[in-house]
């Protein structure tokens, strides 16, 4: 039987050994966060499984598969997600501190359709080939730039689970993203929220706030410019087939209305998902209604499978004329069947203007650092460099010295005044809604090389 003596010496021991433990983990702590560092969100999201801010742009990305417990978006993350997307977009909480400005790293976010029926892996890439070619120059007024991308996978639900995902993370604002059915909500939400928004694929909603700067022309211009080229080019009669995105009603209006202006009227409109594996009866539809043409707004691999449906049916109308048709690793599967189509393009296209010394810069390092993405580059990719790079204008706008905050990132891009960045028309920007490229240049397909055959015309 143990004395009372014994029980208290056991007590004793037992306090002993609970104290050491506790000193152990908290001086385990500050040899892993030294000099008083505090785990912030952006640290401890990192901390979670997100880049480091000392890794560099290039960092691989975590998303899965398909679906929603395996994207990069829910992947071992309770996600929250927000309420629908805001009718108009106020700008008053626009943050003035150092939000995604942490320990020499500035973090900025990108949502992209990495799974799904649309691969933006290339924009992701080509944002992250900028980001390291600026950090291998020592960074932007001492600052290195992380990209911390998530996966929204053609889905808009997915798309505010993003959004959510990475203002929880602290990011300082989001540049060159590619989400065919996120961009139009979370634009507007994002603003709510107070986030910047650099790029995008000219959905109409980035036109229509304060805090989104695009450097591409709006999908609505682009509907006005193909009615134009049309009537350029002779058409007379086509047939018109678009993707059913979540945008894309009042760009079928300006495509149209522009037709209609030139006197040309179509056979018909016909929307088709992405996700359409056969557009056979599409074809024969077309060749029904006696159409001499086809105008089309499709992703690049839709393309594909249109083109495969009108060889088999030995279905060729006189003229073809689609936007983002540039795509060097679908063209492979369009072959000949894209020869002396009409395109048009709102930055240089890359095929014959290789020697501009900006677009050479921009394929040397997309081969640099993501040499399995260059046959992958288009149209959409050159857009989101150029918003990379623009955000780094602004950045540099700022001033060495001077305190990075979304107050003061939005200030510097409003003060940006005919930006020559060589790839589009010079760029302006002012306090308000920005829409500042409406030029575009016009392309045909000569056996399989995009020669561009006008200067530059704005709308």
């Amino acid at each position: 039987m143990t004395s009372s003596k014994e029980r208290v010496a056991i007590v004793f021991m037992t306090i002993s050994a609970i104290m050491t433990l506790i000193l152990g983990i908290a001086v385990a702590y500050q040899v892993g966060h030294p000099h008083g560092e505090v785990l912030t969100s952006q640290s401890a999201a990192n901390t979670a499984g997100g880049s480091s801010s000392s890794d560099v742009a290039s960092a691989p990305t975590t998303s899965g598969t398909s679906g929603t417990s395996g994207t990069a978006a829910t992947a071992g993350r309770t996600v929250t997600s927000g309420g629908g997307s805001s009718a108009s977009a106020p700008t008053s909480n626009v943050s003035n501190a150092s939000v995604g400005v942490n320990r020499g790293t500035i973090t900025v976010g990108g949502i992209f359709d990495e799974t799904g029926p649309v691969d933006a892996t290339t924009e992701r890439d080509t944002v992250r080939a900028y980001f390291n070619e600026v950090n291998a120059q020592g960074g932007v007024n001492g600052y290195k730039l992380q990209l911390v991308d998530c996966d929204s996978g053609y889905d808009p639900q997915l798309a505010r689970q993003c959004s959510n995902r990475l203002i929880s993370q602290g990011i300082l604002a989001v540049v060159g993203w590619t989400s065919v059915n996120g961009e139009e909500p979370e634009t507007p939400y994002l603003a709510s929220k107070g986030i910047p928004v650099f790029g995008g694929l000219g959905v109409p909603s980035e036109y229509t706030t304060s805090l989104s700067f695009p450097q591409s022309a709006a999908f609505l211009t682009y509907g006005t410019a193909m009615g134009d080229d049309a009537a350029g080019i002779g058409i007379k009669k086509p047939g018109i087939i678009v993707v059913n995105a979540n945008f894309i009603k009042p760009v079928e209006k300006s495509l149209t209305d522009s037709l209609h202006k030139h006197g040309i009227h179509e056979t018909s409109v016909n929307e088709v998902d992405a996700t359409k594996a056969d557009y056979t009866d599409i074809v024969i539809k077309l060749r029904s209604e006696g159409a001499d043409s086809i105008i089309a707004a499709l992703d690049p691999f839709s393309y594909a499978r249109l083109f495969q449906a009108m060889d088999r049916q030995a279905y060729h109308p006189k003229y073809f004329l689609g936007l983002g048709l540039d795509k060097g690793s679908a063209q492979k599967q369009y072959a000949s069947t894209v020869y002396n189509a009409y395109s048009l393009t709102p930055v240089l296209e890359v095929d014959d203007h290789k020697t501009v010394p900006a677009v050479s810069e921009y394929l040397s390092a997309v081969q640099k650092y993501f040499p399995n993405q260059v046959a992958a580059l288009d149209v959409y990719t050159e857009q989101q460099w150029v918003a990379a790079r623009f955000f780094v204008q602004a950045l540099k706008q700022i001033g060495a010295g001077k305190q990075v905050t979304r107050t003061s990132l939005v200030a510097a891009a409003n003060a940006i005044k005919n930006w020559n960045n060589g790839i589009t028309v010079p760029l302006s920007y002012k306090p308000g809604n920005h829409d500042p490229n409406r030029c575009f240049q016009y392309t045909q397909d000569k056996k399989g090389t995009w020669t561009t055959y006008t200067g530059w015309k704005c709308f």
